[in-house]
């Protein structure tokens, strides 16, 4: 049975986990960051794609269109934002937690810690010996303990609890808007509203392939092939929404815009 750790127990109280830094690190975090700016614009675009085809189609009326996208994209960016915050700033508690409670188990019961610990070091395939020798040394730096500890118990990064929720709610919002104006900006040219519902596919195809074309090179894959894609989705989302305005409006006794405007 190992001798208990030479930590004072009332030091947890203070003890954040400290995460060794690298360049590659710091890399990683940079490009791990494009999720908010692809979820965003992805999902700005087939939104305010999939509203403005239907009413297009439905309504037949070019002013109609224009004002539901801009109310799309307004809605859209606040929800997105807010709800990028709420949601990071959820996560951010629950890591935040964890750390208190596993700050607290180790200042109670730093036997049982440490025990626990040197069982996970021989789980990854450390004899006895050096898992006890490992966690002993890890016993002089509580900062990087606890978040071995974090780490291996609960496999979690507790850096988490540390980061900002406001940069992430601005780019969700902001990429959701400049990816709904791309389908709202055909609207705006003087050409008969059919073509207008055509055109505004185009572009929102184009922005999508491009979007998955830059999370592609980002991600180590084909941009090609994840631009088609993303691509792909937005044409499903399209031709739903071209035969819902086609079709929906006789429903309720309205007679949908034809095919040649």
């Amino acid at each position: 049975m190992p001798n208990r750790p030479n930590v004072d127990a009332a030091d947890w109280r203070h003890v954040q986990p400290r995460i060794p830094d690298t360049p590659q690190r710091r890399q990683l975090e940079r490009q791990r960051s494009v999720r908010n700016f692809v979820f965003g614009a992805k999902d700005g675009i087939l939104t305010t794609m999939g509203i403005l085809t239907g009413i297009g189609i439905a309504s037949g009326g070019r002013l109609t269109v224009i004002i539901s996208g801009l109310l799309a994209l307004i809605a859209g960016a606040l929800s997105m934002g807010v709800g990028e915050y709420q949601g990071s700033k959820s996560e951010r508690e629950v890591v935040q937690a964890s750390v208190d409670v596993e700050r607290g188990e180790m200042e109670a019961h730093p036997q049982e810690e440490f025990a626990e610990q040197v069982a996970y070091y021989k789980v990854k395939g450390f004899s006895s010996e050096e898992a006890q020798m490992i966690v002993t040394r890890l016993t002089k730096n509580p900062e990087i303990y606890l978040y071995e500890m974090m780490r291996d118990e609960f496999g979690i990064d507790p850096r988490v609890a540390e980061q900002s929720g406001l940069f992430p709610a601005f780019a969700m919002a902001g990429s959701y808007a400049l990816g709904s104006v791309i389908p709202i900006v055909p609207y705006f040219v003087g050409v008969p509203l059919a073509h207008a519902v055509f055109a505004s596919g185009i572009f929102a195809l184009c922005g999508l392939f491009g979007i998955g074309a830059v999370a592609g090179r980002m991600g180590g894959r084909n941009p090609w092939l994840r631009g088609l894609e993303i691509a792909m989705y937005g044409t499903v989302v399209f031709v739903i929404s071209f035969l819902a305005g086609h079709y929906i409006p006789p429903l309720f006794g309205y007679t949908p815009m034809g095919l040649g405007g």
